[in-house]
């Protein structure tokens, strides 16, 4: 089992503790214009941030900012060589507010999205693009893809050629392909990735799946599906408390799931300590955690949310 980090390969031993939904650094996209909470773009302060982490003892993480949407391939490069913690960069794409209406994105076909979101994964990350057509490869190579459906689900042309990009170059690399969801019915588009284009399963990461607290059902549909279960919003306290976190994973586990379940946060500026949020990323490691032991998780499920079940998630084929 391998992946790949912004500074090259390695292997599940180096991987350690691994939360697969954080934001360490974004910077100059038109977003951030308008809301204060993705200026992430702080890098003493990001570089802070992830010794918190590693020192909590974290080893691993997923930056899920991709192509185009203010990631900075050289600077997730710098801050895992000065913290000692693994990046995992993402491709891809994401939701609508992060592209000026003219954005190259909008109007590049399925093929040649498909081609520059493999290059990513097999030859480099690009350092630009978030305003123009990249061109500018860096030797970081992406370690997964990120796609998403809005709302409005499938409805939108553009959603399913995008959507279709991304699990074509996932198909095409066997790299993982996480899915960012807002509240919608995932299925059809799980469909559309593993039914139609081919993408296993198990290289299927859903987000953003505990927005939803109140009805249980859905939790279990996804999961029967065979795809990864991301738990990663687990700091966003607005969609729901720490008790209803933990009920809803006590649940999927008694269900036969935790083999799928995977636990991140998921954050913005004010779920970081060193941009002055309330808490950090390093909040699963020292608090998340002794809660989930207070109320009875065995040691033997901790680890598998936190290790086994991302390091299956995120290894590549």
């Amino acid at each position: 089992m391998f992946f790949e980090s912004v500074l090259g390969t390695i292997t599940e031993e180096e991987m350690g503790h691994t939360q697969p939904h954080e934001h360490v650094y974004i910077v100059n996209t038109i977003d951030q214009i308008r809301c204060k909470e993705i200026c992430i773009n702080n890098f003493p302060a990001s570089m802070e941030e992830l010794k918190l982490y590693k020192r909590a003892g974290g080893g691993s993480v997923v930056d899920a900012n991709p192509l185009a949407t203010g990631r900075d391939a050289l600077a997730l490069k710098d801050l895992s060589k000065l913290t000692g913690v693994n990046i995992l960069a993402t491709t891809g794409y994401h939701i609508p507010k992060f592209y000026p209406k003219d954005h190259w994105i909008w109007n590049t076909s399925i093929e040649k999205l498909a081609d520059l979101f493999s290059e990513e994964l097999t030859e480099g990350m690009y350092q630009d693009g978030t305003w123009f057509w990249p061109e500018y490869r860096t030797d970081c190579k992406a370690g997964l893809i990120k796609s998403m459906i809005d709302i409005n689900g499938l409805k939108n042309p553009k959603t399913v050629d995008l959507l279709t990009a991304a699990g074509l170059a996932a198909k095409r690399t066997g790299s993982p392909i996480m899915l960012h969801t807002e509240n919608v019915d995932v299925l059809e588009a799980i469909d559309l990735l593993a039914g139609k284009i081919g993408v296993p399963e198990k290289r299927i990461l859903v987000c953003h799946v505990d927005r939803q607290v109140e009805d249980y059902s859905i939790h279990k549909k996804i999961a029967q599906t065979g795809v990864f279960m991301e738990y990663d919003t687990i700091t966003l306290f607005e969609f729901h408390n720490v008790a209803s976190e933990i009920k809803m994973l006590r649940y999927m586990i008694d269900e036969g799931f935790l083999s799928q379940i995977l636990i991140s946060t998921d954050p913005t500026t004010d779920r970081l300590k060193n941009y002055f949020g309330i808490v950090g990323i390093d909040y699963i490691l020292t608090e998340f955690i002794p809660l989930l032991q207070e109320n009875g998780f065995s040691e033997n499920e901790i680890y598998q949310m936190t290790h086994s079940n991302p390091w299956s998630a995120l290894s590549k084929n």
